[in-house]
């Protein structure tokens, strides 16, 4: 496929980033610590294989709905499900199924690379921009076109071909010159979502801000498992909409102690939420059949995570993707019977034509 000629980004508003400061406050502390000891339990849980993945698969869902409504589209987790599983929404919502699309390669892209430890880069956010704005244009194409691979490298297509914003470059600079925000996931988070939401005010521009944000809370450890999803918790939609008076201070002054506060707080808050949550799944894990929850061999392992990076795939297809040796198809058969049995995944359609995806619902 021929390469896009660079995409210059008109210049943004600048951001007084030499009067930027703050304090470390004991708020700050505790709420950094509380996250903290918050994620580590959640990280620490004995969920199942396939219990966890089916949590991801339903956060995944509820991530891509918010990027598209960030984005000023009304969109239904059945409308989402159905785009992911392959299908073909009327005419008059093809553009919704585009950005559909576009939102399902940004969340996995940042799951991506965030699972490396890597927090994003000038680089990193510049391609997600141009991705949210440019890529629902190519997007149906290129999803199938990348049918049965990860989607998530749809997004190298994008990398390369963009010129960072400077006002960009310099807010990530004063970000790693600072020696307690560059190491910390929740910090980073608070900056990027306040200075990148003054340089992109657009309502489209807004999935690449919130895919930096979920990004740098996984790659810091604070996401362990990409379940924390604020717009779905009611505090972590407070750490989005930063009150009035928060802003104006940052924005007049470069005064970042009330937005740090403010943001890390209730983020922890949602955190502690998110870990509530699990507990009581985790109980109610426990009294499912053992054929539920025992761990995966090999072979469903595969078969399982090459469902989920593709969003749905055809026997076929399955085979294909799995590692050498491969078994027979027959046998492949058969474990794709007991897997939609046990209710790990959803099977459509009949014989040959017949395709898997991911269980969400739980």
């Amino acid at each position: 496929m021929p390469r896009r000629p660079p995409v210059i980004i008109e210049r943004p508003t600048e951001i007084p980033l030499g009067d930027l400061r703050y304090s470390v406050t004991p708020t700050l502390v505790r709420s950094v610590a509380w996250a903290a000891r918050s994620a580590g339990a959640i990280e620490g849980m004995r969920l199942s294989h396939f219990g966890r993945k089916r949590l991801e698969a339903e956060a995944k869902k509820l991530r891509i709905a918010q990027l598209v409504a960030r984005a000023g589209h009304t969109v239904r987790l059945e409308e989402i499900e159905a785009v992911l599983a392959g299908a073909v929404l009327p005419p008059r919502k093809h553009i919704l199924a585009m950005r559909i699309r576009q939102a399902a390669i940004l969340c996995e892209a940042a799951r991506y690379y965030a699972e490396r430890g890597d927090p994003t880069t000038p680089e990193t956010f510049a391609t997600y921009l141009d991705f949210a704005r440019h890529g629902h244009e190519r997007a149906a194409t290129l999803w199938s076109q990348f049918a049965g691979r990860p989607r998530e490298r749809l997004l190298e297509l994008h990398r390369g071909s963009v010129q960072v914003p400077e006002p960009v470059r310099r807010l990530y600079a004063w970000m790693d010159a600072d020696d307690l925000v560059s190491d910390n996931g929740l910090l980073r988070a608070a900056v990027l979502h306040w200075g990148l939401s003054i340089l992109f005010p657009h309502s489209y521009e807004r999935p690449a801000i919130d895919t930096a944000i979920n990004h740098e809370l996984r790659a810091g450890r604070f996401d362990p498992y990409g379940l924390l999803v604020l717009a779905e918790n009611p505090r972590g939609q407070e750490a989005l909409s930063l009150r009035r008076d928060v802003v104006r201070a940052a924005d007049d002054t470069g005064e970042l102690t009330d937005l740090f506060n403010h943001f890390v707080h209730q983020v922890a808050l949602a955190i502690g939420d998110l870990r509530g949550r699990l507990d009581r799944y985790h109980d109610r894990e426990e009294r499912l059949p053992w054929l539920m929850v025992r761990p995966p061999d090999e072979l469903d392992r595969h078969i399982f995570e090459a469902i989920e990076r593709s969003g749905s795939l055809t026997s076929p297809k399955i085979l294909a993707a799995l590692p050498e040796p491969r078994p027979p198809l027959r046998t492949l058969q058969r474990r794709l019977q007991r897997l939609v049995h046990d209710g790990l995944l959803v099977k459509h359609g009949a014989r040959k034509d017949a395709y898997y995806r991911v269980a969400e619902r739980f």
